[in-house]
């Protein structure tokens, strides 16, 4: 996956919630941030995504894509 299929990825997303673009990213962002700012999980976000840094949305999507191809084990950041 690249970016520019993450990009579509999120206006797909849009149009299946009959949202724009820009709310649906902007929802994005405000769920990365509350998963970042989880305490109990620091440290699988340091190593996804390195120290002190948030994700855009589709550096987010296009990580975990990789990661659910194997890589990681991404079951520990939903439970």
């Amino acid at each position: 996956m690249n970016r520019k299929e993450a990009k579509k990825i999120i206006k797909d997303i849009a149009k299946r919630e009959g949202k724009i673009e820009k709310i649906i990213r902007d929802e994005m962002k405000e769920a990365i941030a509350i998963g970042y700012m989880n305490a109990g999980k620091q440290a699988l976000w340091i190593d996804l995504f390195g120290a002190g840094h948030i994700p855009e949305p589709e550096e987010f999507i296009l990580k975990l894509s990789g990661q659910i191809k194997g890589e990681h084990n991404v079951k520990q950041m939903f439970s």
